[in-house]
């Protein structure tokens, strides 16, 4: 989901715009910035939040085994969730990799074959991850790589544009809450049927986090509403 989709399904549930239509470029700016903000505030109370990231790194010709964290040989946030790869030449025709299991990898006799590499296994170790391509690259190409990070100011979306990966479950705690959220900014009374289901919501939320129950997520948000509703938004 876009996050232009989550913003302009936010404002019709408000009732800010109607069905059809979609906010406007000032309109999203702002409440992307909430958005932002929300997420900032749910990282802080310890929920999980992730978003999908999109990035590249220069192969080592004759090397097939990386780390992946920060401060490692690809130095980035370490991943929870790696959801696509590719490998792009230098005309940046890309190439799509699969990704496979631990039992796959183990399957491959010969690991030591050098040509562009097509598969790639993850191995979610800690604090970094450990990257394994098939098979060894010949070429100091482009590796790209799609993955879920918990949210950051500096690794997650930062435009409109920009796509959130989660799972279903989410979707309803984050369009109904973020509607709670910007309901002043526009000058709406927030309904009582969008504040009741921020409410239930953002407490199913908070029970699988409790329980440490993890799900790859894209954003999350808070409630808040007029006179009963007091939930802290953050």
């Amino acid at each position: 989901m876009l996050v232009s989709d989550v913003i302009n399904s936010a404002m019709r549930k408000l009732g800010a715009i109607a069905s059809g239509e979609t906010a406007t470029p000032d309109e999203q700016a702002d409440a992307l910035s909430a958005l932002q903000s929300m997420l900032r505030s749910w990282a802080a109370e310890k929920i999980n939040v992730f978003s999908s990231v999109h990035e590249t790194f220069t192969l080592v010709v004759g090397t097939n085994e990386y780390n992946w964290g920060t401060g490692s040989d690809i130095d980035s946030l370490r991943p929870n969730q790696l959801i696509g790869a590719a490998i792009a030449d230098s005309d940046n025709i890309t190439y799509p990799m699969d990704i496979i299991s631990e039992g796959e990898y183990r399957r491959i006799t010969t690991k030591l074959i050098s040509e562009r590499p097509y598969k790639i296994f993850i191995s979610y170790t800690f604090p970094t991850v450990k990257v394994y391509l098939y098979p060894v690259p010949v070429v100091a190409e482009t590796l790209i790589l799609e993955s879920l990070k918990p949210f950051t100011e500096t690794s997650s979306f930062t435009a409109v544009a920009d796509t959130l990966q989660m799972p279903s479950m989410y979707e309803e705690p984050i369009i109904y809450n973020l509607a709670v959220r910007i309901a002043p900014e526009f000058g709406k009374v927030i309904p009582a049927s969008v504040a009741a289901v921020a409410i239930s919501s953002y407490n199913r939320i908070i029970t699988r986090n409790s329980a440490n129950y993890v799900e790859p997520v894209r954003v999350v948000i808070p409630a808040g509403s007029k006179s009963n509703y007091n939930i802290n938004t953050g």
